[in-house]
């Protein structure tokens, strides 16, 4: 099953309609996987094919996949991007991130067993680390 179909699913089996515009959004973010769009661009992409779609409709849609788990988002110094999830299956990773073009390599987890064993008394739910950065395309 391929990355889109596990969206479309997640999405039905969250009650959403299967529209045309909700699926163009997913395949033109799955296409650009490895990347944090600006929502800029994505409205502005969107809107290209859907001339008469709002604004409002784009930012809720992202906001309502990003709540379900098929979108990642993150604010950047120039303003909020947004990304395709990278893995359904494996929630918990972690990224680098490029400050400049919003590349995103995902990276294994690191071993946090003595931070575990430093907060034994305390119930960990989960971990998230980022690494934040120039990749190296960008500073050729």
């Amino acid at each position: 099953m391929s990355t889109i179909d596990v969206a479309l699913k997640i999405l039905q089996q969250n009650n959403f309609k299967i529209t045309k515009q909700r699926q163009y959004l997913l395949e033109y973010l799955a296409q650009q996987a490895d990347f944090y769009i600006a929502l800029s661009q994505l409205d502005q992409q969107m809107r290209a094919f859907f001339p008469k779609m709002s604004h409002d409709t784009i930012y809720r849609n992202v906001k309502e996949m990003q709540q379900i788990g098929i979108l990642e988002t993150k604010m950047f110094t120039n303003g909020l991007r947004v990304k395709f999830q990278c893995d359904f299956a494996k929630k918990e990773h972690s990224h680098f991130i490029c400050e400049q073009c919003g590349r995103a390599l995902e990276l294994p987890l690191p071993d946090f067993t003595a931070i575990e064993q430093q907060l034994s008394n305390y119930q960990i739910k989960n971990y998230h680390v980022e690494i934040w950065g120039i990749c190296d395309q960008c500073q050729i």
